[in-house]
């Protein structure tokens, strides 16, 4: 059946629900009405006659504010197709040797459209705790994870996700500010062990990556990361210390899981 056959049997009320949905993230908790129907470029009755199913049926709670939050339902489904994934048992002892060589806090990150995912955390010993929390989700073309979980892609499938984003949010100079700077990211990515973002996607943080890569067909299903505080870090020392062990580590869940 071709795409245009599909696309008759769809509901266009159920994907406005649930792009409503998608608009929440960790930077964006709490929307107005307003702010719903300018996103979904309907106005405000349609909006709110949405808004308003979502709402009944304990998706959305309305605030003092009368503005939206996801209720508790949209997260228990959030948790259940996390729980759905499949985290080899493998991968945990790997982190947590990892972290213990690093000292840093240690993820594990899928892609989800243009959006990282993070599947799997391992927090750092001592004073830091990472507030990363598993279900966390970033924009993939501003972290160095994404950009890894993107070089799996070829570039028209990047193409093809990217088609409809209409706002490239910037973290600092060095994020990409549209598709032809994320290819050059990206490009930079497949040609890579490991990349690190130093104080570019949070300016208190250093976090690096390095890409799971599956032995047979190439792609990328996860990518292991680690992050600290940049504050407490010499970076030559870092470079020399951290990062052979985090591609070390990528590279035995690479041939131990997948």
């Amino acid at each position: 059946m071709s795409t245009n056959e599909n696309e008759k049997y769809l509901v266009p009320a159920l994907i406005r629900g649930l792009k409503i949905l998608e608009l929440f993230s960790p930077t964006k908790t709490e929307l107005a009405l307003s702010e719903i129907a300018q996103s979904l470029e309907i106005n405000r009755s349609s909006a709110f006659r949405l808004v308003q199913t979502l709402e009944y049926c304990g998706y959305l709670n309305r605030n003092e504010q009368k503005n939206y939050t996801l209720n508790i339902k949209a997260l228990q489904l959030g948790y259940s197709a996390l729980a759905s994934i499949d985290i080899t048992e493998q991968a945990v002892p790997i982190m947590k040797q990892l972290r213990d060589q690093t000292h840093t806090a240690v993820h594990l990150s899928v892609l989800d459209q243009t959006d990282i995912v993070y599947v799997q955390n391992i927090q750092a010993l001592g004073a830091f705790t990472s507030n990363i929390l598993i279900g966390t989700r970033w924009p993939a073309h501003a972290t160095v994870i994404g950009q890894f979980l993107l070089s799996g892609l070829n570039n028209n499938e990047i193409i093809e996700r990217y088609k409809t984003v209409k706002e490239w949010k910037l973290f600092s100079e060095s994020t990409p500010k549209n598709l032809d700077e994320l290819l050059l990211k990206v490009e930079k990515a497949r040609n890579s062990e490991s990349l690190t973002s130093w104080q570019q996607f949070k300016n208190t943080m250093v976090a690096s990556a390095s890409p799971i890569i599956h032995p047979f067909n190439g792609s990328i299903p996860y990518v292991l990361s680690v992050s600290h505080p940049a504050y407490s870090l010499d970076r030559k020392k870092y470079e020399a210390e951290v990062i052979p062990y985090l591609i070390n580590a990528a590279k035995k869940i690479s041939s131990y899981i997948l």
